[in-house]
C-alpha cells in the first residue's frame, strides 16, 4: 500500500497549490488535493495544481469536495441547482487532476431528517453516481460523525441500492461516532476505494497526525487487510504548520507495515 497525504495536512498554513508541492518535495507517492474555495474549483486554478503535481513527481489520487458548496437537501431550489452544478464541477476537476476518487461527506442528518432511507438521498446518489462514473471518477460518500451515513447499518442501506458509488474509510471519523471499525470496514468491504488516516484523542483536538492519539493501528491495519483494499492510505492528520509531525506519521504507518502487514 501506497502512503500518501492530503493537503488539509497542511491546512490553513499552507494554499492548497502550494501544499501540493510541499507534499511532492516531501516525497509523497499519492496525494488527496482538498479543494476548499469555490475559487479552487475553476478549470484554471485546477490545471495549475495538476501542472505542479506533475512537475514534482507525484500523482493525485483523489480530490475532498468542500461540503459547503453542495447543499443538495436545501429546501430552496436555487441552492439546490447550484449545489449540483458544483459537485459536477467537483467532478470536473477531479477529472482533470488524474483523481479515480471524488470524496463527498454527503448530507447531514438535520438535512435529512428522515434518515439514510430516503428516496431524495437515492436519487441524488444515483444522479451524481452515474456522472462521476461517466466521467472515470467513483463519487466516494465517507463515514463522518455529524453526517448521515456514519456507521455500518447506514453503509448498508445505501450499498443496498446499487447506486455506482463507493466509500471512503476514516478512523477518525469512526472514533468520533463510537462506532467499531471493523464493522464499518465489513459493511464497506468491496466498494472501499479510498482510506483515510489520523488518530482520535478523546476530548482532545481532532484529526491528530497517526501516533499522537488512541487508536490502536496494529489491530485496524489488520482489519483493513481483511477488506483486500489494495489503495493508498492518505494521511490526513493536521501537523498544525509542523512538517516534523506529519513525516513522523508516515513512518509510524511504514512501520506498521513492514512489521505487520507484508
Amino acid at each position: 500500500m501506497l502512503i500518501g497525504a492530503s493537503t488539509g495536512t497542511l491546512y490553513p498554513h499552507q494554499h492548497t497549490e502550494d501544499a501540493v508541492e510541499t507534499l511532492a518535495r516531501l516525497g509523497f507517492p499519492a496525494i488527496e488535493v482538498v479543494l476548499q474555495t469555490a475559487g479552487e474549483y475553476e478549470p484554471g486554478f485546477v490545471r495549475d495544481l495538476a501542472a505542479r503535481a506533475h512537475a514534482g513527481g507525484t500523482a493525485v489520487t483523489s480530490v475532498h469536495s468542500f461540503t459547503g458548496l453542495h447543499p443538495l437537501f436545501d429546501p430552496y431550489p436555487r441552492r439546490r441547482e447550484e449545489g449540483r452544478r458544483a459537485l459536477l464541477r467537483a467532478i470536473d476537476a477531479a477529472a482533470t487532476l488524474g483523481a479515480r476518487v471524488l470524496i463527498w461527506h454527503g448530507p447531514t442528518r438535520r438535512e435529512l431528517p428522515e434518515g439514510v432511507a430516503s428516496e431524495r438521498l437515492h436519487a441524488v446518489l444515483a444522479d451524481l453516481g452515474e456522472a462521476a462514473a461517466g466521467a472515470g471518477v467513483t463519487l466516494s460518500l465517507e463515514n463522518v460523525s455529524w453526517c448521515l451515513v456514519r456507521d455500518a447499518a447506514s453503509v448498508r442501506v445505501v450499498r443496498g441500492w446499487g447506486v455506482p458509488i463507493g466509500f471512503t474509510f476514516d478512523p477518525f471519523q469512526a472514533a468520533e461516532t463510537g462506532v467499531d471499525s471493523g464493522e464499518l470496514l465489513d459493511a464497506m468491504r468491496g466498494a472501499l476505494v479510498n482510506v483515510h488516516l489520523s488518530d482520535h484523542a478523546p476530548g482532545g483536538r481532532r484529526h491528530l497526525p497517526v501516533g499522537e492519539g488512541t487508536i490502536d493501528w496494529r489491530n485496524l491495519l489488520a482489519r483493513l487487510r481483511a477488506t483486500s483494499y489494495t489503495g493508498p492510505l492518505i494521511l490526513e492528520g493536521n501537523c498544525d504548520g509542523d512538517l516534523s509531525r506529519l513525516i513522523r506519521s508516515r513512518q509510524v504507518v511504514a512501520e506498521l507495515l513492514e512489521s505487520y502487514l507484508r
